[in-house]
């Protein structure tokens, strides 16, 4: 006698929202504290700029796939297939709608990035949104990407620096899979359980509230992560989220990735 095994996909009744809040707050303290707090105290270790960078980003976001992990195998056991996994966090096959709902999405979100930007900018000229004194480069709103400032986080040229262009592809891959495994395949259908039809609106507040590392972005990214979040509850697909959050991120690595190869002067 053959046995079938049934894929329960509904997630179990939700918690209050200060689990929420936890939920988005804990991974929003840990990078607050590792960019402003840990990162500029790793000199002594002898790392590059940009290998202390990858270090104190990957860590926390790779905890947020083993916590996207751990809290379905606790939620509804262990993983029993590729398949399993995938339906679990709502990746089904992937679509050409998939794929042209996630372009749309990040010209949107660029589109309202760029339309916020001189607002953000006009509050950090005022001083009404302040920086801290030291800003890794690559998060810095007042530094340009050039090639000097490359090179200066790669420790030296970054031309035909590939071991450089590997250590962005491993945050590129923790913050993406990272964060859609725990955003929006764990906690969002659980959010969705708890209230409805609006979810979607607590659950792109919040996760612009977990760019708290870099508050003065803030603004800027509250297009992105709402669209993003509301595609995502409406469809009930989570590759439109995964592509837009990729190519959205994916800019500064593309960057890298053209002065590497000798691309860009």
């Amino acid at each position: 006698m053959s046995q079938s095994i049934q894929i329960t996909t509904s997630p179990k009744p939700a918690p209050r929202l200060a689990i929420y809040l936890t939920a988005f707050g804990l991974p929003a303290l840990s990078l607050l504290a590792a960019y402003h707090l840990i990162l500029p105290r790793l000199g002594p270790l002898g790392l590059t700029p940009f290998a202390a960078y990858t270090l104190v980003t990957v860590v926390p976001l790779a905890l947020l796939l083993v916590a996207a992990m751990v809290g379905y195998t606790l939620a509804a056991g262990p993983v029993a297939s590729w398949a399993h996994l995938r339906l679990r966090f709502r990746l089904p096959r992937l679509s050409w709608r998939d794929v042209g709902l996630g372009l749309f999405i990040t010209f949107l979100g660029y589109l309202g990035y760029g339309l916020l930007q001189p607002v953000s900018q006009l509050l950090i000229s005022r001083g009404w949104l302040p920086l801290p004194a030291e800003i890794f480069p690559l998060l810095d709103p007042r530094q340009a990407l050039t090639r000097p400032v490359l090179d200066s986080i790669a420790g030296g040229s970054i031309q035909g620096n590939w071991g450089l262009l590997l250590l962005y592809a491993t945050i590129l891959f923790f913050n993406i899979v990272g964060e859609e495994f725990w955003w929006r395949g764990f906690l969002l259908p659980r959010m969705e359980r708890a209230y409805g039809r609006h979810a979607w609106l607590l659950h792109g507040l919040l996760w612009n509230l977990f760019h708290l590392f870099k508050w003065w972005d803030l603004l800027n990214l509250l297009p992105i992560c709402l669209l993003i979040s509301y595609f995502s509850q409406k469809t009930g697909r989570n590759w439109p989220a995964l592509i837009a959050h990729l190519l959205f991120n994916g800019l500064g690595f593309g960057l890298v990735l053209a002065h590497v190869a000798g691309w860009l002067g």
